[in-house]
């Protein structure tokens, strides 16, 4: 098990729960696109990660700030004698390698990713020093998609291409045991660690234009009530609790309006509900509710 668990990006919840409730465009879309396939990346190497030697400690997901810089970590191996830096890529399909970019046949060009892991590298090791601790920092890019291919005449260390992942992990060997400073180490960055540091553009969000029905917690398409206490999704075919359903549609009205006030008839409008005592039963039970009467909100 991980020191600490890799969680789905907030960023990518919002555009999730947009996407059900409105048209994206075209550049939001491939954002939604972009970002989902960089975590099902993500979460294949943690596939390989999870099965590591207990004598090391996983950390998954950081997103830190030090000194004003950004530091964005997709997978750190805190070993007894070094520290292993995972940037995984889940890049599909042919691409020419270059010290600078990477092009594909249709002349689409990016970063070549070993830039950012070197940058990720120098600043993890400028935090390190503040911490006063020292440890070698290796690094990794990881090509986790099977179709990926990288067409270059010379071999990049750093680079595990689809074919070397499990060799890699393997061939781990795990040397000596975790001791106090790398213990030390582990909880510092688990605190440090913080999403909201990081500014995300949004799309822009109009209440008003926004369907309001109860969504599947599965496929995301519209469910319809099927008895007293389930739902029932005619395109996954699942059926799921009612109170679940409503609740999971409630959070996604959260992690849209943060700052809007969550009541009753609020609430049953957005879940396209006409029974409003399901949803007071629901938000009285899950949430703590704050004034009275018609000023009543639940937190």
């Amino acid at each position: 098990m991980a020191y600490k668990e890799r969680e789905k990006p907030r960023i990518l919840c919002i555009y999730e729960a947009l996407a059900k409730r409105m048209k994206l465009g075209p550049g939001d879309q491939y954002y939604l696109l972009h970002m989902d396939g960089g975590f099902v990346g993500e979460c294949g190497l943690d596939v390989h990660t999870d099965a590591l030697d207990s004598r090391c400690l996983v950390l998954n997901d950081l997103q830190l700030r030090h000194n004003r810089i950004s530091i964005q970590i997709d997978t750190l191996v805190i070993c007894p004698d070094k520290l292993l830096v995972y940037e995984t890529k889940n890049h599909k399909g042919d691409h020419l390698w270059g010290s600078l970019t990477f092009r594909k046949p249709s002349g689409a060009t990016m970063e070549n990713p070993s830039l950012q892991l070197n940058r990720t590298m120098a600043r993890l090791g400028v935090l390190l020093a503040e911490l006063k601790i020292e440890m070698p920092i290796e690094g990794f890019v990881v090509f986790i998609n099977p179709e990926f291919n990288l067409l270059s005449n010379r071999k990049v260390e750093e680079y595990l291409l689809p074919g070397q992942i499990p060799r890699h992990f393997q061939n781990f060997r795990v040397k000596g045991a975790i001791g106090p400073e790398q213990q030390r180490l582990a909880d510092a960055l688990v605190r440090m660690h913080n999403p909201r540091h990081f500014s995300e553009e949004l799309p822009e969000i109009d209440y008003a234009k926004l369907r309001k029905e109860l969504f599947c917690l599965d496929c995301g398409s519209t469910v319809r009530l099927d008895g007293v206490k389930s739902v029932y999704c005619p395109v996954c075919k699942k059926r799921r609790r009612t109170t679940k359903t409503i609740l999971h549609n409630i959070e996604e009205f959260r992690l849209l309006f943060p700052d809007a006030k969550v009541t009753t008839p609020r609430m049953a409008e957005w879940c396209g509900m006409d029974n409003k005592d399901r949803i007071y039963r629901v938000l009285c039970k899950n949430y703590t509710a704050v004034g009275k009467c018609h000023g009543r909100h639940y937190v």
